[in-house]
């Protein structure tokens, strides 16, 4: 019994380390998501302004967008794999120990069944 509640214990332990990781994604997602929405006015003025210098105001426009567009592609993918890392919050980890740990108990019993066959025969 005692070793079904240290499994219990560390399968909570290690649930909670990935929602944590999960929140950390989440977190890092939303101030993306703030700077983008407040830097995005400025900055795409400033660099229409600054191509319409050498290109008319439709390609200047045109070239930001593309760029502005390829940013926030790359902001998502990151905040989305973080994400993934701790959903499901399964702990994997300890569902190994436990799997391990019984398999362990398994070939000892069968040693001890085997020695106690052994000594029973004689």
């Amino acid at each position: 019994m005692r070793a079904v509640r240290e499994e219990v214990a560390a399968a909570r332990r290690e649930v909670g380390a990935r929602a944590k990781s999960a929140r950390t994604g989440l977190v890092l997602t939303g101030a993306a998501v703030a700077f983008a929405l407040t830097t995005l006015v400025l900055l795409a003025g400033f660099l229409v302004a600054l191509l319409a210098l050498a290109l008319p105001v439709w390609a200047a426009t045109g070239i930001t967008l593309v760029v502005f567009a390829i940013v926030t592609g790359v902001l998502a993918a990151v905040g989305v794999r973080g994400i993934r890392r701790g959903v499901p919050p399964v702990p994997k980890d300890t569902i190994r120990a436990a799997k391990d740990r019984v398999t362990k108990d398994r070939v000892t019993d069968d040693r001890v069944a085997r020695t106690t066959d052994e000594s029973t025969r004689d």
